[in-house]
Parts: structure tokens; sequence; C-alpha cells
């Protein structure tokens, strides 16, 4: 008999030699392009050798759907829930964060023996416990928020150049960021290569997501063509993607891995320009045809059709189950999917399944307003014949664009989908009235840096104004207008509250400012220097107040906090006219250790020199 030591050696031997035999997966996502914006669905403006030639040699699944929006498709594409039931029913305001204790498709494919890598966007949280390290990823390359240049992203941070967050921090890089995210995928993927690992790499452009910043020099061909901008701009960023396309498959090829490796091509939601929508109508945002139908090719050599095009439709719920079969990895047992396992399908095995509904809701509705009161606006629902948008229904197969309401002539299909948009909804409604909540006080995460980025509504009279608060741009923009005597009148308050969960009892410090840190001196000096007044915490049913200094930056506080759900807002007053609110944009929490005081005690940091 063979000794216990023996017997774990052969049994690893043999899981290796399973995890080697799995295919490698490529998923390459990009930012707002629609269905239109590939030239080999009819674009007469875009050339797109690459995603053509990939589409060819995948199959194609052409009435693919994902949401109106890019934080909801994330998160059906990496649970395979739908959105609402992730816990993501906007973009920002506190409601694109990645619910806690739903397993991911990266934890998926990282317990069946994957690297796991993503690089570009995620979106789906910038604190613990929502980060994509915390939910399956062993490299981290990305930037903050929905794209380059929101808040919780570098402070100054542009498309050339850009600041990218690793675990470790940020780091710099060099060049168009399209470029930088393909490139350090590509040396990542090499790695990989050479260990003989496989890898699971989840590359997500923010482009062409506005602002539409393309490489240097790269519209110009398209505004000879006659197109004005943003359209131009919007293209050529689309081109770059494509050669950056070309040359990573380029690289499958010569590592000797195209035929075990499966590559899936997509977007994230409908075109933000939809110059050419292929006749469809509905653009990003919508919950029509156009707003959610997108491109998706899947190749896999040899094993995956290729130039098969599938017209029964697909979704962001079925690619998690869909991967995780094909590559052999199980999911955990706890996993309650919304979507379907076509591997079969796409093998040539089974038919692809039609008899189901696919169901569309736009969300956003207004912070913590009660979501049953948007039950009925903002959704539709799909199968392979019929969209029902609100009170309107339309044939898909005879009339692709939506121009005839066919509602009350066929009756029967309206009340049939509206029942199962109902029992959708009531379905989800329990998951929607919760909301996600960074952690603070964890052992394996003390510290937590929140942005206005995920502000849910300020509780304070005079504060009522939240436009544009995910935004950097933004967020110079309003406090260059504070300082100006000439503006300042002119500028409602603002601020918001972040709605946490304290692992732990405990005493913290709580750092508010204006700009984070990372700001440079000269944005700092210029923008977020505090005039005399008064800085408020408050957290649950406490509040603190605290005199400002003339000058100050940031103001600290140390507080005891209880463990369990709190809701903090912290603001300044005496910034704004009319004693309207200004928020702390940027707050930093640290649990310090166990309990120290029965009071708060408070910190202001001095003036600094000039």
């Amino acid at each position: 008999m063979l000794g216990i030591s023996r017997r774990v050696a052969i049994v690893n031997l043999f899981l290796s030699a399973m995890v080697l035999a799995g295919p490698n997966v490529l998923v390459v996502l990009t930012d707002d392009q629609g269905y239109g914006d590939v030239s080999a669905h009819g674009n007469p403006h875009l050339k797109t050798p690459a995603m053509d030639g990939l589409r060819r040699e995948a199959t194609a699944m052409d009435r693919f759907f994902v949401s109106p929006t890019c934080a909801p498709t994330r998160a059906a594409l990496m649970t395979g829930r739908h959105e609402f039931a992730a816990g993501v029913s906007h973009t920002n305001s506190g409601r694109s964060l990645l619910r806690p204790g739903l397993p991911t498709l990266a934890e998926a494919m990282q317990g069946g023996g994957y690297e796991t890598g993503i690089f570009g966007k995620w979106h789906l949280g910038d604190s613990f416990p929502c980060r994509p390290e915390d939910r399956g990823f062993d490299e981290i390359f990305v930037h903050g928020g929905g794209g380059i240049g929101q808040t919780p992203d570098f402070w100054g941070n542009g498309y050339f150049d850009p600041m990218i967050r690793r675990k470790s921090g940020w780091v710099a890089t060099e060049g168009y960021c399209t470029d930088v995210f393909f490139s350090e995928a590509t040396i990542w993927m090499e790695k990989q290569v050479a260990a003989k690992k496989p890898f699971f790499l989840w590359l997500a452009t923010n482009a062409p997501h506005a602002p539409f910043v393309p490489p240097k020099g790269k519209a110009e061909a398209f505004r000879e063509k006659g197109l004005e901008e943003p359209l131009a701009s919007f293209y050529a960023m689309i081109e770059n993607i494509d050669e950056n396309l070309e040359e990573l498959l380029k690289k499958l090829k010569a590592l000797g891995i195209e035929e075990e490796t499966i590559v899936i091509f997509m977007t994230d939601n409908g075109s933000k320009l939809p110059q050419f929508n292929a006749g469809m109508k509905g653009s990003k945002g919508s919950p029509d045809e156009g707003g959610v139908r997108v491109p998706f090719f899947i190749r896999w050599p040899e094993k995956i059709n290729a130039g098969a095009v599938i017209k029964t439709p697909g979704a962001h719920v079925d690619v998690m189950p869909t991967l995780a079969s094909l590559c052999e990895v199980s999911l955990p047992d706890e996993w309650v999917g919304d979507g379907l396992d076509l591997s079969s399908a796409l093998l040539g095995e089974k038919e692809f399944p039609s008899t189901r509904s696919l169901f569309t809701h736009l969300g956003r509705w207004p912070g913590d307003e009660r979501p049953e009161r948007f039950r009925t606006k903002g959704f539709s629902v799909r199968d392979e014949r019929w969209r029902l948008v609100g009170l309107e229904l339309f044939d898909m197969q005879k009339d692709p664009g939506q121009e005839v309401n066919v509602f009350e002539e066929h009756a029967a299909e309206a009340t049939r989908l509206l029942t199962d948009y109902g029992r959708w909804w009531d379905s989800v409604l329990p998951a929607v009235r919760q909301p996600v909540r960074p952690v603070i006080g964890s052992d394996g995460n003390s510290k937590t840096e929140l942005t206005a980025h995920d502000w849910w509504p300020s509780r304070e009279t005079n504060a009522e104004n939240q436009n544009g608060v995910w935004s950097q741009k933004n967020i110079r923009s309003f406090l260059d207008k504070a300082r100006m005597a000439g503006t300042r009148n002119a500028l409602a308050g603002t601020s918001g509250h972040w709605k946490l969960l304290a692992e732990q009892a405990g005493n913290y410090r709580i750092r508010m400012s204006l700009l984070p840190r990372q700001a440079s001196k000269e944005d700092v000096a210029l923008l977020a220097k505090l005039r005399p007044g008064t800085a408020h915490v408050r957290a649950g049913q406490e509040e603190v107040q605290l005199k400002i200094l003339e000058g100050a930056t940031e103001v600290t506080v140390l507080l005891d906090l209880d463990a369990g759900p709190i809701e903090l807002e912290a603001w300044f007053e005496g910034q704004l006219l009319k004693n309207r609110k200004l928020g702390a944009f940027f707050v930093e929490i640290e649990r310090l250790g166990e309990r120290k005081r029965s009071k708060a005690e408070f910190l202001i940091e001095e003036a600094p020199e000039e």
C-alpha cells in the first residue's frame, strides 16, 4: 500500500495534469462600443479587420444581450446573476458595488487552478470587499471607477501615460491607455505560458468611453472623410482597439497556444454614438434593442464551430456558467445563477435554448427612492421573437427597427411577457432593496478609501446637488467656482453619505478632504484649502462638529464606532454661501485598534505653511 505522502503526490500530479489540460480563456471587453460599431456588421465608416476576422473564425452570437449601461453588464458577466441580484443598479451613487458573498467567475477559475488577471476596467467597486483583488483576481492592473478621470481614479489621470493601480498601489505607465492595457496583458500572458499555467485573462478597455480622446493623429482620417467630432475620435479609438486586438491574437499564435485558448470579444452596452446602428432603435442607456444588443464572438479552434452565426438570444448571465463548463471548472455549491450553460450548444452537441425571456431594467432611479416606484419605468422583456418595451410590443423578426407597436394585435403575447416581467421583478426586489456596503475595520483591510463617486443622497438640507461628483473634471470645476467671488453664489450645496459596514467595533481615524492625498501640491493649494468654518462628521445617530482653521486641507477625527451598518456623512460649512453644505469628496477611514474613549477626540490638521 502506498504511503499517505506518496498518494498525495500522485493525486496532486493528477490534478495538475487536469488543470494543464484546460483551455486558457481570454476575454476582451470594450466600453460603449455598440453592435453597429464593427465593420462586419455593416458600418460604412469603420475598418475593424481584427474583429471581423475573429468573427469569421468564431461562433457569433448575433442576438446577444447585455445591460443598458456598463457596471450592470459587468456584474452579470462576473456572477452569472442578473445585475440587480448582484447589487448593481447604477454606474455610481453607491449602486455599482458588487455584492459580497456572491461567487464570481474569477473565483471559480481561480479555484480550478487558473491564474487570473484583470487589465483595464473593473467598475464594480474601489473599496474592500468589492475590489477585483477581493473577488478572485491574482493580477490587478486597473484604473479607478468607471473610467480614467472619474473620481476614484488617480487624481489628474489622463488617457496618455496614465497612472494604473496594482495591488501594491499606483504605478506610472507610458503610452496611450489602450496600448498600455494590451501591452501589460500580453506580458502577463507570456509569463503564464512560460510557467505552463492555464490563465483567465480579463482585458476590459475603458475605450471608446467618453471622454473621446484617441491616440494622437488617429482621428484625422475620419475628419477628412467628413465625420465631425466626437464621432471621428470615437471611431479612431475603436480602430486603435482593433489594432491591439490583432497583435494580441498574433501573439497567441506565436506562443503556440491559439488552439488551446478560448477567445471572447464583446462589448458592454449599446453604442454611445450610434451613427450607424444596424437599423436598431436605441443606444446606450435605452432598454430598446439598440441599447442592449452587442457583438459577441467566441472562438476555440477545432472545438467551437467557426463562421456560425446564431440568431437565438444569449445574454451576459450565460457567460459564467458557459465558460466554467467549457473549462471543466466547478461552480461553488452555493452558486445560484440566472444564466444558461451554452457550452453543449457551442460545441455542436445540442441546439441553443430558445424558450426563455430576458429582462432589462435601466435602473438608475434617484438615490434612496423606493425601487418599486420605478417598476414600470425603463424596462423591456425579450424572447426569441418579441420585445416588450413598457406597454409597446414589437415583432423583432418582422420589425427589427421597432417601428410598429403590435401590443393590441398580440395581446396574449404581451400579457405573457408582462406576467413574466412581474414575476422576475418580484424575485429581484428583495436584493435591490439591500444596499451593498463597503466594509471598514476588517483585520485583512484596516484602511478604506471612499469617494463621492459612491455617495448616496445627503441627509442634510442645503446639500441637494450631487450632479457630476463621479467625475474629477466636474469636481475640479466645482471647487474652482467655489473659490471665485463671482461664481460662488450660483453654487448649490453638495454632499452625500456612504452606507458602510463596520466589521469590528473600535477606534477609527476619519480623514476628510476635498481632494485625495495623491493630488499635486498645485491642485491642493488652488482647490483644496478650506475657509474658516465648521467640519461635521455624522456616523449613524452621532454627529461631531469642530472648528476649521484657515488654510487647512484636511480634517481628522478619532471616533469610536460600534460594529454593524453605519451611514456616514462628512461635510464642511463656511465654504459656500447661504449656509450651503460642501461634502468631503474624499474620506479615508482606518481602524486603529480597540475602543479608546467614551467620547470622540478630535484632531485638526494645522494650516500648511505658505
